[in-house]
């Protein structure tokens, strides 16, 4: 049987988001998600479901029950008091909604469950916090002798610059070299690594753009969207493969 993936979502209370597509009307609010997660974790052979944003956060007990591995995909900054600081000038939109249900679950699924993680983007920085780790909150004011991440003028598909592997991690496993190009839309990074977390990808600059914990158990964090590669690039369907492999064995 193809495991389950649950795929955490976007939330909206942006109402044009209904009126301007006509997908809806006034006063609504939104659950969102790309297609490219959809897409990659099907074509990696998976069975891809959303995860809501629900009221309760028991109401996602049973899903927890059923997948096999989840994604915590990328969106908005998380609010800097999950990992005690003040915000800073740069910093983004924040979610009230989404960051107190995946803070959460992130940590739910870290330490009470065993399968598969994933996290893309907000995803790693998300696993940061929920592991006591912290983050930048803008890089361009925080770390202005690196380069620019934020390059949202560049195709989603296009490597803007390359990242070292660090050899034997399970990031060079599942690549298989020392060096490759990504993409990078952030303005945000991990700035101190989580308990039990080593970062094994590294931008040029030293940013943090990938990270795994120790231990045998499959959980990445990757700071960049290789889920927007894979259509003019398949090799970083790597990621996405070895992903569903660990989770067929939770299936």
């Amino acid at each position: 049987m193809k495991p389950i993936i649950g795929i955490c979502t976007n939330y909206s209370t942006n109402e044009n988001i209904g009126i301007m597509t006509e997908l809806g009307f006034e006063g609504q609010d939104w659950q969102l998600l790309a297609g490219d997660y959809i897409r990659a974790v099907e074509l990696a052979g998976g069975i891809p479901i959303i995860i809501p944003i629900v009221e309760h956060q028991q109401t996602l007990e049973p899903i927890l029950e059923r997948i096999d591995g989840i994604i915590f995909s990328g969106g908005s900054d998380i609010d800097p008091q999950y990992y005690d600081e003040l915000p800073r000038y740069g910093l983004g939109n924040i979610n009230p909604v989404r960051d107190a249900q995946e803070v959460a679950l992130a940590k739910k699924v870290l330490y009470e469950k065993d399968f598969p993680i994933l996290g893309i983007c907000r995803g790693i920085q998300l696993l940061a916090v929920a592991s006591g780790g912290t983050l930048y909150q803008d890089l361009k004011s925080q770390r202005p002798e690196g380069f620019n991440h934020t390059l949202k003028i560049a195709p989603k598909y296009h490597p803007t610059h390359h990242v070292d592997i660090q050899i034997g991690s399970k990031l060079y496993e599942i690549f298989g070299k020392e060096r490759m190009g990504i993409n990078g839309f952030n303005h945000q990074a991990v700035k101190e690594l989580g308990k039990d977390f080593k970062a094994t990808m590294l931008a040029p600059d030293g940013l943090i753009e990938g990270m795994e914990l120790s231990g045998e158990r499959f959980v990445i964090g990757l700071q960049w969207h290789p889920e927007m590669m894979i259509e003019r690039y398949p090799e970083y369907m790597a990621i996405f493969t070895a992903f569903i492999e660990n989770c067929k064995g939770k299936a």
